[in-house]
């Protein structure tokens, strides 16, 4: 049976929609979308293959009349996909920016990249890249996430050698799943660099706290209901901890009417805040 070409990823923006059938082909087929509503337009084509290992190329634009104004162009497969996105604030706040994205699969490894610029913005510059890795029940992560930006008023600029703040955060953490039974792990590491001034011998540096982050969770048939209960534990070096919990349990037609029974609970208790609780018991009934 031959394969039914798979929809392209044109936009989903919520409007009412006109989709064309532009030319098809044994192994690929040419589709546009055209999109419109009171808040904007919205447009796209794209080349889909029948075969999901070919190349897919799409382009979409939308223009608003309340929020960015944007543009984009991407192709790749089930493997890899390359994007470039364009998108102009109203009135042309802040400037034109620019992202570009990939993404890349090899058996359980994936791997991402992503990086922004926006030269109206302060010349600000953000880039995030990393793998993911899944074996069974257990998924392994590791990302790096870097920003830099110009702070230095125009007329002070003389004074600095370097105009720019940096700041860059490693993140290394898993999971795993058995059954209704999940727990997370992760370790946070960030650094920051600031301007240096012609008076200084090097640029300042100051290491950011390490953030540890735990968490756990169940949901799964306890009794008559379903029992989910859920809990984190967030720790940052030389600064304090937060931890909470929650929880909830869910019975149908726990009466023999019909309806549903619902019954919450949650606990909270912030770094450097008061702790909070609150329960809740409701009971739906449709008539």
């Amino acid at each position: 049976m031959a394969q039914q070409p798979k929809k392209p990823d044109l936009a989903n923006l919520g409007m009412t929609t006109s989709q064309y059938l532009l030319f098809t082909s044994p192994t690929y087929s040419g589709q546009a979308r055209l999109e419109g509503s009171p808040e904007g337009i919205a447009a796209g084509a794209a080349i889909v293959p029948i075969d999901p290992e070919d190349l897919e190329v799409a382009v979409k634009g939308s223009k608003s009349f309340e929020g960015p104004n944007t543009a984009s162009v991407s192709f790749g497969n089930d493997m890899f996909k390359l994007a470039k996105k364009f998108e102009q604030g109203e009135q042309g706040e802040l400037g034109l920016k620019t992202t570009d994205t990939g993404e890349a699969q090899f058996g359980p490894l994936t791997g991402y990249y992503r990086q922004s610029t926006q030269p109206g913005n302060q010349d600000l510059q953000n880039k995030s890249y990393g793998v993911n890795a899944g074996f069974g029940p257990v998924k392994l992560y590791a990302d790096r996430k870097t920003s830099s930006q110009d702070v230095i008023p125009e007329e002070y600029v003389k004074y600095f050698d370097t105009t720019r703040s940096d700041s860059k955060t490693d993140t290394l953490g898993g999971s795993v799943g058995i059954g209704p039974l999940n727990l997370n792990l992760s370790r946070e590491f960030g650094t920051r660099r600031g301007p240096k001034s012609k008076f200084e011998d090097t640029r300042p540096m100051a290491q950011s706290p390490n953030v540890t982050r735990f968490g756990g969770g169940y949901e799964g048939k306890v009794g008559p209901g379903i029992l989910g209960v859920g809990g984190s534990l967030t720790d940052v070096r030389g600064v304090g901890t937060e931890s909470s919990l929650g929880g909830s349990y869910n019975v149908r037609n726990p009466f023999g009417l019909g309806g549903n029974l619902r019954a919450t609970g949650s606990y909270n208790n912030p770094i450097g805040g008061e702790s909070a609780a609150q329960a809740l018991i409701n009971f739906k009934m449709r008539f």
